[in-house]
């Protein structure tokens, strides 16, 4: 039988097949990961290797999506390109950010503090932090692509195919939490510390992680199989975690509120409000959280991958070169990229800078539409016929892109809206709007407010928190705090969004750039 040789970082892993497979479904027998936003349908050419030996030839879609310098250095599409014989790939590492440090000692490497894991798993990006038991610091964080986007993006598909195989869908998030832990690079003397693991994430990661029943989950009312904490889960893990460590999982709130939105809610001090409070987790599956400062209500909104950098044409995660703001400064474009290097793609925050500079030029109208007759910024016809806006020779932003943008804005706005109504508060009443998930620290708050993510507050009360779900898993660690997790838990109502009147109107009229 043929072999295809897979090189993924240091590692290099032989595998047999039968030829005239394509290249993606080989590569993910290997246990590498792969990323396939589109779930391997040719939609969106984002899962570039690059390969050599006896393979098919270019086709037509590989044509679309592959530059021609791509072409030329052996670049192809894992879901378009099979193989016919031996051959060999290269993966593109899949890591988002590796043992970033939060503090700015590295004592934990050497003092004697027991330690403690904290997972956020996520529907796109799975974190993980090592945290301080005795002190509560969080030393330093990791995070890698969950590779259950082998199916996509969409958490529903992922659902449905965990009904007939939920030992996979499992063993894809176990693998994801195992690379993020390895990102943080610590030794074996340091992981013999750690004594306590928590995880937390939406229903729907949950589930699939703990093999539950997740039929409840794509049927109306859309309702958890079991939402109880889980205290001592280690034997189910075997031996993911260090022998020696207690593994919890916090409880769910409702429908598809998770326990992510329980360590926000508990990361932001919900349990002692000062006033009315907003917190919005950006991300594939967006929670809004609000308190008057007596009740507590969540909704969770199908935001989409956009705030991720998925489903965009030149979007791409936070690596050198990409595109995180820009500015007209005096009819001059201005980018700001990671390590100042030329761009290579949109991240999500970049995205909403670039959409919210082209309006504020009149490129872009508060209907999403790319105006031609700007001659600051030229308007042009892609290869598709698509209208695009191109920043360099490989980065552009499309129209296409523009209403992926639209559509989560459209889910996050409309679900902020109906919360805040429930709860009788005004947008100038909010004491803070909290935003954390999928943009980071890069967040301008200008851009923010320009597109109408948010309703109008003072900027002043916008706060930015890239980690609220792993920070709060970190707080889980200690029992008390995850005591007031439970509290927070069993006290916050849930607005179910689809039983909204009117709700396909309001999200419609959300989407626009206003």
């Amino acid at each position: 039988m043929p072999t295809l040789t897979v090189n993924y970082l240091d590692e290099i892993r032989t595998v047999e097949f039968t030829a005239g497979k394509v290249i993606g479904e080989v590569i993910l027998t290997s246990g590498f990961p792969l990323e396939q936003p589109c779930a391997g349908r040719g939609t969106c050419g984002k899962c570039k290797v690059l390969a050599e030996g006896a393979l098919s030839y270019l086709d037509e879609i590989e044509r679309k999506f592959l530059l021609k310098a791509e072409r030329e250095a052996n670049v192809r599409l894992a879901c378009r390109a099979r193989i016919i014989g031996d051959a060999q790939v290269t993966l593109t590492p899949v890591v988002v950010y590796s043992n970033k440090a939060f503090t700015q000692s590295n004592e934990f490497k050497t003092n004697d503090h027991p330690l403690g894991l904290a997972i956020d798993l996520g529907s796109t990006t799975v974190a993980a932090f090592i945290v301080s038991l005795k002190t509560g610091d969080v030393y330093a964080g990791s995070a890698v692509l969950n590779q259950q986007t082998i199916f996509g993006a969409d958490v529903i598909t992922r659902l449905s195919v965990a009904e007939s195989e939920p030992v996979k869908l499992s063993a894809l998030a176990q693998a994801s939490i195992y690379q993020a832990i390895a990102a943080l690079k610590l030794s074996k003397r340091v992981l013999a510390r750690v004594e306590r693991v928590h995880i937390v994430g939406n229903t729907a990661m949950h589930h699939l992680l703990m093999q539950y029943p997740v039929h409840t989950l794509v049927m109306l009312p859309f309702q958890p199989h079991d939402r109880s904490a889980i205290y001592d889960a280690g034997s189910f893990f075997s031996s993911l975690f260090p022998l020696q460590a207690k593994v919890s999982l916090a409880p769910l709130i409702d429908g598809f509120v998770g326990s992510d939105t329980t360590a926000c809610l508990a990361h932001f001090r919900f349990d002692r409000p000062r006033g009315p409070v907003l917190a919005i987790d950006l991300g594939t599956n967006g929670e809004v959280m609000a308190t008057n400062g007596h009740d507590i209500l969540v909704a969770s909104t199908a935001a989409g991958p956009a705030f991720e950098g998925v489903n965009i044409s030149c979007g791409t995660r936070a690596v050198d070169g990409a595109i995180v703001d820009a500015q007209l400064d005096d009819g001059h474009l201005r980018l700001t990229t990671i390590g100042n290097r030329p761009p290579v793609g949109l991240t999500g925050s970049g995205l909403l800078s670039v959409v919210n500079m082209l309006k504020c030029a009149g490129v872009v109208d508060v209907s999403g539409r790319l105006i031609d007759d700007n001659h600051l910024i030229p308007v042009e016809e892609g290869e598709d016929g698509i209208a695009q806006v191109k920043f360099s020779l490989t980065v552009a932003l499309t129209q296409m892109d523009i209403r992926e943008l639209q559509k989560a804005k459209g889910a996050i706005r409309v679900a902020t809206d109906i919360v805040l109504e429930r709860l009788g508060i005004k947008p100038e009443d909010l004491r803070c709007v909290y935003l954390t998930g999928a943009f980071g620290s890069q967040l301008n708050t200008d851009a923010i407010l320009g597109v109408g993510l948010i309703p109008n507050v003072d900027r002043a009360r916008i706060k930015l928190s890239p980690n609220g779900a792993g920070l709060g898993a970190a707080m889980f660690l200690r029992d008390e705090s995850l005591r007031i997790g439970e509290e927070l838990a069993a006290r916050t109502a849930h607005v179910e969004l689809d039983l909204e009147p009117e709700f396909n109107l309001r999200f419609v009229e959300s989407m626009g750039l206003e």
